[in-house]
């Protein structure tokens, strides 16, 4: 027969069984691979340094930007979202410290990390922000001084670990930042005073007067009230509770 006859004769019928065979090869290719899904890690391992270098190609600005932001949004996949208590905190931490190698100025990554990542809901993992924000802003104290208020606020509340909060304020307070306001050098009182210690709450209100007095703190003009009212608050608790200051000679 010839060929272009048995093409006009039968093209249809051919045409129709492969697309049948077809239609069922992808049914059973579907029933086969229908309990797939893609594996993928929602925080990657981070780049070593020599990767890093070469993949800025001399320009680490640029290479931060788009690192932060995907370390901004990680989790984001497949039209969903992950949430916080499924994130692996010890990449997440390596990729914050790794970022602060190619621009440590920047507010961007710990503020990430002190506004997002912080409410993870496991509050175990928080310790890794607090870490993160500690180190950031021992970098350059005057500069960062918020963040350590920041790393304070959230070890006491999230992590519930008031020393380590202490241990982070008596840290803000060693800053000269002429824009920090003065209650940041009152910080440890405050902590001092949630955790029942008169003695030392007592010391750093004596400390601050003392320092105020003799000029070795410059204190702006419309930070006196505050003073005032922190220390006649405080002073007035210890004495509501028959706080005897004598008797701390022997703890401090």
């Amino acid at each position: 027969m010839n060929p272009r006859l048995f093409y006009h004769l039968y093209s249809h019928k051919i045409f129709f069984w492969l697309f049948v065979a077809t239609f069922i090869c992808q049914l059973f290719f579907w029933r086969e691979t229908e309990n797939l899904k893609p594996r993928f890690d929602i925080v990657p391992p981070v780049p070593n340094q020599y990767l890093v270098s070469a993949l800025s190609l001399g320009d680490k600005e640029f290479l931060f930007r788009v690192l932060a932001t995907r370390l901004q949004n990680s989790g984001d996949v497949f039209a969903g979202f992950v949430s916080l208590k499924n994130y692996d905190y010890s990449r997440v931490y390596q990729w914050m410290t790794m970022l602060d190698t190619l621009n440590a100025k920047s507010n961007f990554v710990p503020a990430i990390a002190a506004y997002y990542y912080s409410q993870t809901q496991k509050s175990e993992d928080v310790h890794y922000v607090v870490d993160y924000l500690d180190e950031h802003a021992a970098k350059d104290l005057d500069a960062k001084w918020w963040w350590l208020f920041q790393a304070t606020y959230i070890a006491k509340n999230n992590m519930h670990d008031i020393n380590r909060a202490l241990d982070i304020a008596y840290k803000l307070s060693k800053n000269n930042s002429p824009s920090a306001p003065f209650w940041t050098k009152e910080m440890p009182a405050f902590i001092h005073e949630e955790m029942g210690d008169g003695c030392m709450a007592f010391t750093v209100i004596e400390t601050l007067i003392k320092e105020s007095e003799s000029g070795a703190r410059q204190i702006k003009p419309e930070e006196l009230n505050f003073m005032r009212h922190f220390i006649n608050a405080r002073l007035a608790k210890l004495q509501k509770q028959k706080f005897d200051p004598r008797k701390c000679s022997k703890k401090l």
